[in-house]
């Protein structure tokens, strides 16, 4: 019989997929300093030296339990072997405490991985990874290696390399996190639902679509009542908080690639540029002209 706690775990690693933007490798002299891009989803794996840094959540494991949690608490230290995941809510900035070596992966999440945003601390740090998962840890200290920090153009199948290391790495890191007992407890019963996941993957394919709350509740077979309180539940906010979150995700990449204000306004659903603007800056800041 499948353990229904694992379950879900499975559906969501199983179809996590990411599109890699950046792969750099940093070396550090001591005392120098590195800053992780805001609002970008980025994987950090220290492979020598040790970093100092913003206080971030990780938690403790002993081998001598078998690898299990025997703490949780803030560190802001990040020995060779660390492994830290961000969505970018905010930049975090790390100092060399020492002669280090980093690999920094910035990536595009698929809709199924964008759910992480509302189910995973930011950052996760875990601290031992190299310990925890020594193959993937080998894989991380490899990746950058003879490269530059300029965007991933790869030819011959470089590109579709680049892509499988950085999923298999970040959902090493999750799988890590969660076996070593880090997860909240019931944190696995959330990452999938029968109902919401067609809703939730509707959204996605079609950001701009017309989705009224009649609408997505029909998607989950429920009634409007039922669909509104278990989406809230399950993925932590409204169904127009999450719309709006996002189609702003969506934006950014579409101006990030060039697209004008208009276009992208129209073809995310709004009535005017206007409207659009205003949406875009509450949740970014700044105005869609200025984002780069």
């Amino acid at each position: 019989m499948q353990n229904t706690a694992t379950a879900p775990l499975g559906t969501l690693l199983e179809s996590i997929d990411v599109v890699v933007t950046r792969t750099t490798r940093v070396a550090l002299s001591r005392g120098r300093r590195t800053v992780t891009p805001a609002g970008a989803v980025t994987l950090l794996y220290v492979v020598s030296g040790t970093l100092g840094g913003d206080s971030a959540t990780s938690c403790a494991t002993d081998p001598r339990s078998g690898g299990r949690i025997v703490a949780r608490g803030h560190v802001s230290e990040f020995p060779a072997g660390a492994a830290l995941f961000t969505m970018g809510t905010v930049p975090l900035e790390f100092e060399a405490q020492s002669d280090a070596e980093l690999v920094v992966v910035t990536v595009e999440l698929n809709e199924t991985a964008h759910r992480l945003r509302r189910l995973l601390p930011d950052p996760l740090t875990i601290t031992d990874f190299s310990r925890l998962d020594p193959a993937l840890a080998s894989l991380a200290s490899n990746m950058g290696a003879g490269g530059s920090p300029a965007p991933v153009v790869a030819a011959g199948g470089g590109e579709v390399v680049c892509r499988l290391m950085a999923r298999t790495l970040l959902v090493g890191v999750l799988r890590a996190w969660v076996s070593a007992g880090c997860a909240p407890s019931g944190w696995t019963a959330r990452v999938a639902d029968p109902y919401l996941d067609p809703v939730l993957s509707a959204i996605h394919s079609d950001p701009g679509g017309d989705w009224s709350l009649d609408a997505l509740a029909s998607l989950g077979a429920m009634s409007r009542s039922a669909f509104a309180r278990r989406f809230r539940e399950v993925v932590g906010s409204s169904p127009g908080q999450y719309i709006t979150g996002v189609r702003m995700e969506d934006a950014k990449r579409r101006l990030s690639h060039g697209a004008t204000v208009t276009q992208t306004s129209r073809e995310l659903g709004y009535a005017s540029d206007e409207g659009f603007s205003r949406a875009f800056r509450r949740h970014t800041g700044v105005s869609p002209s200025r984002w780069e």
